[in-house]
């Protein structure tokens, strides 16, 4: 006689939707021809391309990891708020023109309905300066980075959740390389500062 073989329809586990998501670097025409292009026929008053967009919002992404990738590890944010300065990337040897920044990040994030997950720079930037982009993001008006937000036109916090302490520093080729002793220090400092201005921040080390 054959056993009989049954199917016992019930979850073995569960999976978070945020393991689908998506990556945004500049590099290339990612960012500039890509998401954004002011001046396009192809884009909207904001500068951001509407069938890009409209094709994102199909795809559904749940969160986008930005700005990189070997960019972020030179990356300095303040110079894509208010009046923005063009610098050379070094990373990729071109011209940032720094035109878009974290208020145009976040910006793209609402319209496509994903959550927004940045990276900070821990190759040539510090603790101080990735903590103070916590404080430009989600404080509401305490210190001189949330001020600057408000002055910028965005009064309420943007509250991102989720943070990464540098990509791939371990990397030769990664502006701003660090040694095992040197990393865990960094990371250990760069997390604490960061917990102090919103200790509800999620954290990965890339």
């Amino acid at each position: 006689m054959k056993a009989r073989l049954t199917v016992v329809d019930r979850p073995v586990g569960r999976r978070s939707r945020l393991i689908f998501g998506h990556f945004l670097e500049h590099f290339h025409r990612q960012i500039y021809g890509g998401v954004f292009e002011p001046g396009s026929s192809l884009s909207d008053v904001m500068g951001f391309r509407k069938d890009v967009v409209k094709a994102l919002r199909r795809i559904n992404p749940p969160i986008i990891r930005w700005p990189g990738g070997c960019f972020a590890s030179a990356y300095h944010w303040k110079h894509g708020v208010g009046d923005r300065l063009d610098v050379y990337d070094k990373a990729w040897k071109v011209k940032e023109p720094n035109t878009f920044g974290t208020d145009e990040f976040v910006e793209l994030c609402r319209r496509v309905n994903a959550e927004p997950y940045i990276c900070g720079n821990a190759g040539t930037g510090t603790e101080e300066e990735i903590s103070e982009w916590v404080e430009y993001c989600n404080l509401l008006d305490i210190g001189k980075w949330a001020r600057l937000r408000k002055a910028n036109g965005h009064p309420e916090p943007y509250n991102v959740k989720f943070w990464s302490i540098g990509n791939e520093n371990y990397l030769w080729s990664d502006m701003g390389t660090k040694e095992s002793n040197q990393w865990s220090v960094f990371v250990r400092e760069a997390a604490k500062m960061m917990k102090r201005v919103d200790p509800t921040i999620k954290l990965a080390v890339a």
